[in-house]
């Protein structure tokens, strides 16, 4: 059986490997799809889980979001931190803790996860600039999506320390490499595993495009290119890392995001300055 079709078995078959998400994350999916859910039912799903709560409540007095009295319930913190961020960062746990086995792996999680707060930080940056409307929805994918990466490194261990070896080898970014020996890149299958979870298109979608967003649905292109661009400052800034060898972003995206070179510039150094801050964010996030 080809390469291919054993991961898309995996991930499509309902008794695989695949963890099954933790119930509090289910429950905040169906948050995320839903527009009329209110901060104090969030935080009501939040505050089922007792560890999670008490991450987001350390975090919300990080000096990520540097605040000046101290943030003691889960309601305020999801005003300080952002309603989708809460979203964002709780599915990021969810699904991170889910993965148990971490050993003997190609990728170095705890560098991806750092690369991901990165490109979700610099992609909120670029919305705020470009498109306010979609500044709050775009930390969830921006944050998410590498989650491909995931399942390829501790599912497919032999078969993708061989894609990495090509990458590096070849000097060619990882989804190419990807695609060359697998015939599947990490955005596919990151959509795939969203598509299984029952994600939102919001999501899903600008995930599934990160690499090719030319070709996403009209609705969700720009946050496609956000993310491609925020993923590809974010290698430049030296930020976590995502694995990739070979940083590229699509052909003239800044000017079809509409930002010049000088915002560039100054989102590089933004990121740069808040390194320490999201090695805090990633500290806070996986502690045990």
């Amino acid at each position: 059986m080809e390469i291919k079709t054993k991961i898309l078995k995996m991930i499509q078959k309902k008794e695989s490997d695949l963890p099954t998400l933790p119930v509090v994350v289910d429950r905040i999916i169906s948050v995320a799809s839903d527009q009329k859910t209110t901060t104090e039912e969030l935080a009501e799903i939040v505050s089922y889980d007792q560890g999670m709560t008490n991450k987001l409540l350390k975090l919300s007095n990080s000096i990520y979001y540097a605040q000046k009295t101290k943030v003691e319930t889960i309601k305020r913190a999801i005003t300080v931190i952002g309603f989708d961020e809460i979203i964002g960062i709780a599915l990021g746990m969810g699904i991170l803790s889910s993965f148990t086995d971490k050993s003997g792996l190609s990728l170095d999680m705890k560098a991806l996860w750092i690369h991901g707060i990165g490109v979700a930080t610099v992609s909120k940056e670029l919305a705020k600039r470009t498109n306010p409307g979609i500044a709050n929805k775009i930390f969830i994918p921006g944050l998410l999506h590498d989650m491909g990466k995931v399942i390829f490194a501790v599912y497919f261990k032999d078969e993708y320390r061989e894609v990495r070896q090509f990458a590096m080898e070849k000097k060619k970014p990882l989804y190419f490499a990807e695609n060359a020996i697998l015939k599947l890149d990490h955005a596919i299958l990151s959509a795939l595993l969203m598509k299984r979870w029952n994600f939102p298109q919001s999501i899903m979608l600008p995930c599934r495009f990160h690499h090719n967003p030319e070709s996403a649905p009209i609705k969700f292109k720009h946050q496609a290119l956000i993310i491609n661009l925020a993923d590809y400052l974010t290698q430049k800034a030296g930020v976590g890392h995502s694995g990739n060898p070979v940083p590229v972003t699509v052909k003239n995206s800044p000017k079809k995001i509409g930002v010049n070179q000088s915002v560039l510039k100054l989102v590089i150094d933004q990121l740069k300055r808040k390194e320490d801050e999201i090695k805090e964010f990633f500290n806070i996030t996986t502690e045990p």
